[in-house]
């Protein structure tokens, strides 16, 4: 492993609310972060090598359909596909446009 390379906390919304039970929460994942590398291949990562459930949107991966857009580190919603990881910092909350109450999760 590079000495430069960094270790990036991911706090991701879960929740299936078609899975009888499920709760709304955070799962946090580790990866380490590549030279270049955006939320959306982070998230990929995440999905290939740790958890094939994680689920998001994308189409394009070119920042011009909008498909991926999601709220990051309780920011202002942003296309996974054009985020660099080294924007947010070390730790990075992933979590859906709004249509849930995210405020408990953002303090």
């Amino acid at each position: 492993m590079d000495d430069q390379a960094r270790v990036l906390k991911f706090q991701i919304f879960r929740y299936n609310p078609q899975k009888k039970g499920d709760k709304p929460r955070m799962v946090t994942y580790e990866i380490t972060e590549a030279p270049g590398m955006t939320i959306f291949i982070a998230l990929n990562e995440i999905r290939e090598t740790q958890d094939p459930s994680l689920q998001f949107d994308f189409v394009c991966r070119a920042g011009i359909c909008g498909s991926c857009a999601m709220v990051i580190t309780c920011g202002q919603p942003d296309l996974a596909c054009r985020t660099p990881t080294a924007a947010p910092g070390r730790e990075i909350k992933s979590l859906p446009l709004p249509g849930f109450n995210s405020s408990e999760i953002c303090r």
